[in-house]
């Protein structure tokens, strides 16, 4: 008799090592994939379902199952990665690179990752002459107030510096300015 009702549509990625044999003591099982977590993963030696907790996986490109305890000579094993297709797979710890954010290429010197509302994008970081805005409502600016190595501090005759606050140069150490700075 068939079934009446409504039947959940489900598609899954399903990955699988080809069935391998073991070398003496093997602990590591390479992966072609990188499988998100241990749950996603059925381990089978010697055709027994391993359980969870007796291994690990390991990589960023790919996984290393990382099994508990040594296969011996001529054990049999097989991984299949099992996804289901519109779940939440949460990413192992270390395994997501900027590669896989948007955007797809890394930041170069001088550079540092922002959100502009909508995308990641690599933004410049300031020249010295714009660094500690504070034209905004509660935006601060902060410095130093101890010198405790040697130091030139240069500033452009195009912008203004200034210093808030008492400075300590300490020891025997020099602060040497190259241009004109008020210390208020």
């Amino acid at each position: 008799m068939s079934y009446l009702g409504k039947v959940e549509l489900k598609a899954s990625d399903i990955r699988k090592t080809a069935p391998g044999v073991a070398t003496a003591l093997q602990t590591d099982i390479a992966l072609s994939w990188l499988a998100p977590n241990v749950q996603s993963l059925i381990v089978a030696i010697n055709g027994v379902k391993q359980e969870t907790d007796s291994y690990t996986i390991t990589g960023t490109a790919s996984s290393t199952v990382v099994l508990g305890v040594g296969m011996t000579l001529s054990d049999t094993y097989q991984v299949i990665g099992i996804n289901d297709v519109g779940t939440t797979i949460t990413p192992a710890d270390g395994t997501v690179t900027l590669q896989r954010l948007s955007p797809s290429t890394t930041g170069a010197s001088g550079k540092y990752l922002t959100n502009d509302g909508a995308d990641l994008s690599w933004g410049t970081i300031a020249s010295a002459g714009t660094i500690g805005d504070i034209t905004t409502a509660n935006n601060f600016f902060q410095n130093w107030n101890t010198i405790d190595v040697n130091t030139t501090s240069t500033f452009a005759t195009s912008i203004n510096a200034a210093i808030i606050g008492p400075i300590t140069v300490t020891g025997s150490y020099e602060w040497t300015i190259s241009g004109t700075l008020n210390i208020l």
